[in-house]
């Protein structure tokens, strides 16, 4: 019984030994085979664009295999296929007596982003991996000017806010801005809320890729555009202070923008050369003051001419906001193709943790359901335009800058759907209707508008 127990043991440590062995041989450490190989690349970075290809002088010497019978080759492949292609075999018979070996290897990139030329070693089913593989860069090859779609974006946006400007009360504006509740919720919700929301999510998604935090961050840092105040139309929410929410939040922006990309860049990515664009920034937000400004002087001197804007609101809205939408997304298309479960996950829960988030501080400070839904959807809807000017403006290079583009493009667009989510649902359980007097009503301002100049024409 006792030898047979031993037997056993000994087995088992004979067993354990060869798997020890085994995993060895599987993890063999770089020079175990042919000695200290060395690769010389002629550079130290390969920049090329989608498309192009380019020849790198490979230089591979000093392989001094410690069996001068062993069989052994060489593979140089591209780590990542889908961004760059390479593949060449360099077999036993092509090195000289030295050990050296030197050639031509392709390389094509295939689509923007980074990949690496690794060098490979195989022999009888082991291998062993240069440890400074050739770093690939790929370069988008671009159509459009950026600066294009951040004009042509600013110029919709604008006319969206001339034409919101032509359906403000200035009564109840006034009465807005002169218990502002609401507009200091909102400014809560967009710079201290949404902004801790941002990088929590950011940390928790991508804990070391920082230009992804970054622009998950920017994302939910941007006030919203005028794409808010149409959701504010359509679901009956207050649009008085939707406008002055936005116009505020777009003023305070001049200041906590540069505070916290100064807290951010020092501070939590120890980088202190993000810059901040005050030239566009002053000047979006002088601009958006200047159409609604316009759009109000319209209504009171030229009410014949706003009466068209009055009935036709919401398609007009629905086509600067589709053109405003289609121009971002079909300029940037490319971004899609980095679309990821994280990037999924945080153009949902940003907007959603967002909406709820902002409500529950509305309802603790004691706020109408009408300024609750609206301080809400100002806080979910997501700015798609002034997070890629951000972006554009800090320290990114290319191609990592396309890289992260996805998130404001993805964040925004969802947002949205939910919103159109959230709007079918309300309509089909008819809870798509003006709770007070406060909430927006297209009917009711027409009709105010028509007994309005029914009065002036009735006038002796």
């Amino acid at each position: 019984m006792g030898h047979t127990t031993i037997r056993s043991r000994g087995e088992l440590l004979v067993v354990g030994l060869l798997l020890t062995l085994g995993l060895q041989v599987v993890r063999s450490e770089f020079g175990d085979l042919a000695g200290d190989w060395l690769v010389d690349y002629g550079q130290s970075e390969l920049r090329l664009l989608e498309g192009e290809s380019q020849q790198v002088q490979l230089h591979i010497y000093n392989v001094q295999p410690k069996d001068a019978s062993l069989d052994y080759s060489f593979l140089v492949y591209s780590k990542d296929e889908q961004r760059a292609s390479s593949l060449v075999t360099i077999k036993k018979e092509d090195f000289d007596q030295l050990g050296s070996w030197r050639g031509l290897v392709d390389v094509t990139g295939e689509r923007f982003g980074y990949s690496s030329l690794e060098v490979e070693l195989q022999s009888a089913g082991e291998k062993e991996v240069h440890p400074n593989p050739l770093a690939i860069v790929v370069l988008r090859s671009r159509v459009v000017d950026e600066r294009v779609t951040t004009y042509v974006s600013a110029a919709l946006a604008l006319l969206m806010f001339l034409n919101l400007g032509t359906v403000l009360d200035l009564h109840r504006l006034a009465g807005i801005v002169c218990r502002p509740v609401g507009p200091v919720v909102g400014a809560v919700s967009r710079f201290v809320v949404m902004p801790a929301l941002g990088f929590g999510l950011g940390r928790a998604l991508w804990p070391g890729a920082w230009p992804m935090q970054l622009a998950l961050f920017y994302t939910a840092l941007a006030p919203s555009g005028g794409l808010a105040n149409v959701c504010a139309v359509f679901l009956k929410g207050n649009l008085n202070l939707s406008v002055a929410t936005t116009t505020i939040n777009g003023l305070l922006a001049l200041a906590f923008l540069p505070i916290w990309i100064l807290v951010l860049g020092r501070l939590l990515y120890e980088d202190d050369e993000l810059a901040v664009p005050f030239g566009q920034l002053s000047g979006g937000a002088a601009a958006l003051v200047a159409c609604l400004a316009i759009g109000v002087l319209l209504r009171l001197c030229l009410p014949r001419t706003t009466r068209f804007i009055f009935r036709f609101l919401k398609p007009l809205s629905v086509i600067l906001s589709l053109c405003l939408v289609g121009l971002t997304v079909g300029l940037n298309w490319f971004v899609f193709l980095e679309f990821t479960w994280q990037v999924l996950v945080a153009a949902l829960c940003l907007p959603l943790a967002g909406y709820l988030a902002t409500y529950l501080l509305s309802k603790l400070l004691c706020r109408s359901a009408t300024d609750a839904l609206t301080l809400a959807i100002e806080a979910s809807v997501l700015n798609m335009t002034m997070p890629i000017v951000l972006l554009q403006s800090s320290q990114l290079e290319q191609p990592q800058l396309d890289l992260v583009l996805v998130v404001p493009i993805a964040s925004s667009l969802m947002s949205l759907v939910l919103v159109i989510l959230f709007y079918g649902v309300r309509r089909c359980l008819g809870w798509n209707k003006r709770q007070d007097e406060d909430g927006f009503d297209h009917k009711q301002l027409i009709a105010e508008h028509e007994e309005q100049e029914g009065d002036v024409y009735q006038r002796p």
